[in-house]
C-alpha cells in the first residue's frame, strides 16, 4: 500500500466569522494558479470544509474547534484562539512531487491568508511549534528589513545590474542573473563556428598539398637527371644519353601511374 504524504497547516482565529473559509478558499486558489497549478474541482464537503483538486495537489480547507490539548501547547505571549483554519496539502503523485516545493507552497499559502484573517500565530508542518504572525512573516523579509520582491521586472532588474560595478571573484547569482541574454550567447556562438570553420579549412588545405607535390615529383626528377648528364658527359656520349634519359622518363611514368608496383609480381 502506497504511503500518503500530507503537508498539513495551521492558523489559530481570534473569531469564527461566516466568510473566513470562503476567503481561505479564494486565497489558496490564487496561489494554486500564480504557480502553475489552477484549481480544475472545488467541492464543499460540508458548511466548515472545502477540497480543491489540481493537476498536482489535493487542498483541504477546514474550520474547525480548538482541542483543548493544543491550547494548552501555547505559550503565554500568543492570544488562545477561538477556531483553528486548517490546510491539508496532499500530492497526487507522492513520488514524482518534490517535498520541499510542496512544503514551500504550503507555507506561501498561509502567508496569503494572514491579510485575509484575524489570526493569532502560524503552525507551519507538524513541529509542534506555534509562531506569531510576526516571526512568520518575518521569513519571507530580505535581510534589510523590506519585503523581498518575488517577481521583479526585466527591465528593472538588466538595468540594476548594468548600473552595478563588476565584483571580483565568484559572486552568487540568483534567478535570470544566472542567464546570458540571447542577443550575446548567438554573436558568442556564430563567432565560435567561424573560428572552427576556419580551422577545418585550414586542416584540408594542409591535407591536399602533398598530393599535388606528389604529381610534380616525377618531372622534377627527369629534369635533375637530364642536367646532370648534360653536364657529366661529352658530345660523344649524348646519343647514349638521350636513349637513357628516355628510358629514365618511361621507368618514371610507369612508376607515377603504379604499373612497376603493379608488375613485381609477376617477376622471378
Amino acid at each position: 500500500m502506497a504511503e500518503t504524504t500530507q503537508h498539513t497547516g495551521r492558523l489559530g482565529l481570534e473569531s469564527r466569522d461566516t466568510g473566513t473559509l470562503s476567503a481561505a478558499v479564494a486565497a489558496v486558489v490564487d496561489t494554486l494558479e500564480d504557480f502553475g497549478h489552477p484549481a480544475e474541482t472545488i467541492a464543499a464537503r460540508a458548511e466548515n470544509t472545502a477540497r480543491l483538486q489540481c493537476d498536482h495537489y489535493h487542498v483541504t480547507v477546514r474550520l474547525r474547534r480548538v482541542p483543548l490539548r493544543r491550547s494548552s501547547k501555547l505559550t503565554s505571549s500568543i492570544m488562545q484562539p477561538s477556531a483553528l483554519l486548517e490546510l491539508s496539502l496532499s500530492p497526487v503523485f507522492p513520488g514524482y512531487c518534490d517535498q520541499e516545493i510542496s512544503e514551500l507552497l504550503l507555507a506561501e499559502m498561509l502567508r496569503r491568508l494572514l491579510p485575509e484573517v484575524d489570526a493569532t500565530y502560524v503552525e507551519w508542518l507538524e513541529t509542534g511549534t506555534a509562531l506569531t504572525c510576526e516571526q512568520f512573516l518575518g521569513v519571507f523579509t530580505a535581510g534589510n528589513g523590506q519585503p523581498e520582491q518575488r517577481n521583479p521586472p526585466i527591465v528593472g532588474t538588466a538595468n540594476a545590474l548594468a548600473s552595478q560595478p563588476r565584483q571580483t571573484g565568484r559572486a552568487s547569482l540568483r534567478g535570470r542573473e544566472r542567464f546570458t541574454p540571447v542577443e550575446q550567447t548567438a554573436l558568442e556562438l556564430e563567432a565560435h563556428c567561424d573560428r572552427v570553420f576556419q580551422a577545418a579549412n585550414r586542416s584540408r588545405g594542409r591535407k591536399t598539398a602533398p598530393a599535388g607535390f606528389a604529381r610534380l615529383s616525377w618531372g622534377s626528377q627527369l629534369r635533375a637527371s637530364a642536367l646532370a648528364a648534360v653536364t657529366l658527359a661529352g658530345t660523344r656520349r649524348l646519343r647514349f644519353i638521350s636513349h637513357l634519359l628516355l628510358l629514365t622518363a618511361l621507368f618514371l611514368f610507369l612508376e607515377s601511374a603504379g604499373m612497376v608496383q603493379a608488375a613485381r609480381p609477376l617477376l622471378p
